[in-house]
């Protein structure tokens, strides 16, 4: 009884703590649950140095635009691994999250080619811009 508690309790904190635990009525493990809140933390501490006049969105909508793999951003634009790695070099943070804690956000949540072993996995730039919000 008490065992179930306890670990009801774990699994509810480590939902709670991150700002997409469920994505797109997905529950994500915990390992990308922290990667998702790590890179939340990451982006947020930025707007709030460099996009304080800014509203939250519209920070939100230039970061998915500079993460896109395709220049062109539209409904059908996509975030790979690179884009999100390129944002963080550009502002300052590279060498805060790791290649691998990347990977283990997109491999739960996006979309990744089944035959092709080179291939990245990708995500919707809405889901990258439900992935960096905060709920």
């Amino acid at each position: 009884m008490i065992s179930t508690i306890i670990s009801s309790s774990l699994r509810l904190a480590a939902s709670s703590s991150a700002p997409s635990a469920a994505l797109v009525g997905r529950q994500l493990s915990m390992t990308a649950t922290q990667s998702a809140s790590k890179l939340s933390s990451i982006l947020e501490e930025y707007r709030a140095q460099n996009y304080a006049m800014e509203l939250p969105r519209r920070f939100r909508q230039d970061i998915v635009k500079a993460a896109c793999s395709s220049r062109q951003y539209n409904a059908h634009a996509t975030v790979s691994a690179d884009g999100i790695e390129s944002v963080l070099q550009n502002i300052g943070a590279g060498n805060r999250m790791s290649r691998s804690e990347i990977d283990e956000i997109l491999n739960e949540v996006g979309v990744c080619p089944v035959n092709d072993g080179n291939a990245q996995c990708v995500i919707s730039a809405s889901q990258m811009i439900e992935l960096i919000s905060k709920h």
